[in-house]
């Protein structure tokens, strides 16, 4: 194995030093954390600077951009890091034959990975929107594509102030990370488009049921994406995982040191199999679909139970004999979503030892409660662009109601969703 100081010394150029090649096992790490970050927010923003933060683990980056391709030849790139004026105009949508980055955008060529873009002329064209280059200093890029179901969707691109900084070696990296974010990317955008779509119905007839229902698509569409994209996680990456995990339990022979490095990858890719695994039912609730709302929610806090340090008490009780399980398909999931997210934020923030998920009919409504012993929420939180806003966002869609209450002796936090027994079934007729 090919130490750090070695490997310096071989990508040393007169310009600059290469990025360092993480080996095989931080590279599977580091895709884990990057799918993990990006599986759970709506907010498009946030996804992209969880992306950008848990990329750099693999790419070194002082810029990311992500270009999306829109209808009648046009872009429209989102910037992380540093903000030109390819993201900050009035109006953001592109020509695409002006982008410095049109090769790889029509695909006529593979990739793009240059040493110095200041001077590369791949870049710098007649009526080229190459300004930026030169006004963030990127100096090194790589810029792949991003696909869905093998159609050209945008691209990613990394840039390093320095130059002379990435390698070819990376590139593999670069795309690998491309083609784990594309589909997230691609289904937050189509999510965003029928959003729009809803508000601009809502405005031309002045009717809230027009939002309704377009809140409704928003979360049919976000939640089949989300699907497709758990079954992609499934039939690829996990197959790969676990046909590289095979490859390594044939290898025989080589020195004790040799066996023993192979012996500890083996126990990483285990892991990582077990968690992507854990990820897959998390975009693709089987158990859900199989055995009902109270199962489902039992086998995530059996889940989380798996990667807990200390021992944490967890119960589901259902006092409604089944009752959410006769709500549409598409709120009922969204109400799991929202259980999902309340629970992982009491393990995360609330430092809890027990965890009570309760569920109620009360009229003709449905209640999910979900306390926690932890410390307690506070105001702040509240306010801020976290969990909780995913909360309130999911509640909003399914026109369900969630009211957060701090609890006193013991102290805690209480989530509490209301979903009417009629949510999305008159919408549902008319989509």
């Amino acid at each position: 194995m090919i130490k750090n100081s070695e490997y310096d010394q071989l990508n040393t150029s007169k310009e600059g030093v290469y990025a360092l090649m993480p080996n095989a096992a931080e590279a599977l790490d580091c895709y884990l954390s990057i799918a993990q970050a990006i599986a759970g927010p709506t907010d498009y923003e946030l996804v992209l600077e969880n992306f950008a933060d848990r990329l750099r683990a693999l790419i070194a980056h002082d810029h990311l951009d992500i270009v999306l391709l829109h209808p009648k030849g046009t872009q429209i790139c989102y910037e992380v890091c540093l903000h030109t004026s390819w993201s900050h105009t009035q109006n953001p949508a592109k020509p695409t034959e002006e982008s410095p980055i049109r090769a790889v955008l029509r695909g006529d060529v593979a990739h793009i990975l240059t040493h110095d873009a200041w001077t590369d002329p791949v870049f710098h064209f007649e009526g080229s929107d190459s300004k930026p280059i030169f006004e963030a200093n990127l100096r090194s890029r790589i810029v792949v594509p991003l696909r869905v179901q093998g159609a050209l969707i945008g691209s990613l691109a990394i840039s390093s102030h320095k130059k002379n900084f990435y390698s070819e070696d990376l590139l593999v990296l670069a795309q690998g990370a491309a083609d784990l974010v594309s589909a997230y990317l691609f289904a937050l955008e189509r999510g965003k488009e029928a959003k729009d779509s809803a508000v601009m119905e809502l405005e031309a007839t002045g009717r809230e049921r027009t939002l309704r229902i377009g809140a409704l698509r928003l979360t049919e569409g976000m939640e089949r994406e989300r699907q497709r994209l758990g079954m992609d996680l499934h039939d690829q990456t996990l197959a790969d995982l676990s046909r590289i995990r095979r490859r390594m339990s044939r290898v025989e022979g080589g020195s004790k040191a040799a066996m023993d490095e192979i012996a500890a990858i083996q126990d990483e890719l285990d892991h990582c199999l077990d968690e992507v695994r854990g990820i897959v039912e998390d975009m693709k609730p089987g158990v859900l679909q199989l055995f009902g709302f109270a199962e489902a929610v039992e086998a995530h806090l059996q889940r989380c139970l798996k990667n807990m340090q200390s021992r944490i008490e967890m119960h589901v009780d259902d006092a409604s004999d089944g009752k959410v399980d006769d709500l549409q398909d598409t709120v009922r999931t969204a109400v799991y979503r929202i259980v999902q997210e309340a629970v992982n934020n009491a393990l995360k923030h609330g430092e809890c030892s027990r965890i009570d998920v309760r569920i109620a009919q009360s009229g003709s409504d449905i209640t999910v409660t979900i306390d926690d012993d932890g410390t307690g929420i506070q105001d702040a939180d509240l306010q801020s662009q976290s969990g909780i806003s995913n909360i309130k966002t999911r509640t909003d869609l399914i026109s369900a109601q969630v009211f957060f209450e701090r609890l006193e002796g013991p102290v805690g936090t209480r989530v509490m969703i209301v979903v009417p027994m009629t949510a999305g079934q008159v919408e549902s007729d008319v989509i």
